[in-house]
């Protein structure tokens, strides 16, 4: 039995080489959270994650290294039960999911290194190319309208089907509309668009007027309109509006992402594997979008959705973020990018075993503002 010997998890903060500007916040840098588990033959599997200045670093090493060391590496199933029964007194949500999810995704990796095969083979296969949803729509510094409009609509002719835009810093609806409407004056109508709210709104009535302002033809749906905690009212809003719905980014309990199926309260169910408890619980909830015939879409880390999207056709566009501009760095923390292998606005599907993706150790040391490293001595002592 192949078994975890030591897990290793770093917290890095990345800077942006731009800062990106909401409407309340600016943002100068990224923080994640990267773990590495390690089996008793040299095996590694890894996972990184937007740590959103939660300690995901510290529960893992400190509440659920105990379920993980020494478990079979092979076991991913396990990992749920291991870990709720070690933290059988604490909440199962929030920051333990984002633990939990980081370990299950470094497991996942193992797996396929130790099976031959990379992951989307053993969750399914259903498909070798997908295109891509490119997170291109953040302003930057000094950008004026045509300029921003000018700029996507470039992705467009390199042959990306869908394009999301940031809409939580726009103070006037106006501005985005005319955004919108300049993207489509200059890429044309065959190109998707998403816009992507930040769960920014206060109310369902100012979500309601807001979109209206801004609405155009062709919008492929609206994200996360209010914070995870107000599921309910997404649904209100789908009701009172013409415009496609979607949600759930950044929640943390499988069952809340189900009912934006189950309660027909979105359009399209949005997932994220680092949030959710990994590869495995987000495999649960897209087994239950299916069932109620929602599309899936995938919320950023392109290394490890990829795996998904090519596992069940359900799934629309991988969801990338570009290396060339300054929104997302997590691929400096890696020794190759999965932006550096999209061709004409697709992705094929990668070949080695496993994730297919590879930590820069030196580049994690560099970034890291602190470590630490458990072994299977160090809890059976």
């Amino acid at each position: 039995m192949p078994a975890i010997s030591a897990i290793d998890a770093w917290t890095c903060r990345v800077p942006l080489d731009a800062p990106i500007r909401f409407r309340w916040n600016t943002i100068t840098h990224r923080d994640y959270t990267v773990v590495r588990l390690t089996t008793d033959s040299g095996v590694e599997g890894s996972a990184i994650a937007i740590s959103r200045g939660l300690p995901a670093d510290l529960a893992i090493v400190d509440m659920l290294a105990p379920a993980v060391l020494g478990m079979d590496a092979l076991a991913v199933a396990d990992l749920a039960g291991r870990s709720r029964r070690a933290t059988a007194a604490s909440d199962q949500f929030g920051i333990l999911a984002n633990a939990r999810s980081l370990l299950d995704v470094a497991l996942w990796d193992i797996r396929g290194a130790l099976l031959g095969a990379p992951v989307w083979r053993l969750l399914g296969a259903a498909r070798d190319r997908v295109g891509v949803l490119l997170v291109e729509g953040y302003e930057l510094p000094g950008e004026s309208d045509e300029q921003f409009a000018r700029r996507l609509s470039r992705r467009v002719e390199e042959g990306y089907p869908a394009l999301k835009l940031e809409a939580a810093g726009y103070d006037d609806p106006a501005v985005l509309r005319r955004r919108l409407e300049l993207i489509r004056e200059y890429a044309g109508d065959d190109v998707q668009l998403v816009v992507d709210v930040n769960g920014a709104w206060p109310t369902v009535r100012e979500a309601a007027e807001t979109i209206r302002r801004f609405a155009t033809d062709g919008i492929a749906w609206v994200e996360d309109p209010f914070p995870q905690h107000r599921l309910h009212e997404v649904g209100a809003l789908r009701a009172l509006v013409d415009v496609p719905m979607g949600a759930g980014d950044d929640i943390t309990s499988p069952r809340d992402v189900m009912r934006l199926a189950e309660e027909d309260l979105v359009d399209v169910v949005r997932i994220d594997a680092l949030t959710l408890g990994g590869i495995s619980a987000a495999s649960d909830v897209i087994a239950t979008a299916r069932q109620y015939e929602k599309p899936i879409s995938t919320h950023a880390y392109p290394g490890v959705h990829q795996h998904l999207s090519f596992a069940w056709p359900d799934t629309t566009w991988i969801e990338a973020f570009p290396d060339d501009l300054p929104f997302e760095p997590s691929h400096k923390l890696m020794r190759s990018s999965v932006f550096a292998r999209i061709r004409d606005g697709h992705l094929d599907a990668p070949t080695a075993p496993g994730l297919d993706t590879e930590l820069d150790l030196a580049a994690v040391e560099r970034y890291s503002r602190r470590h630490h490293r458990v072994t299977l001595e160090d809890v059976s002592g």
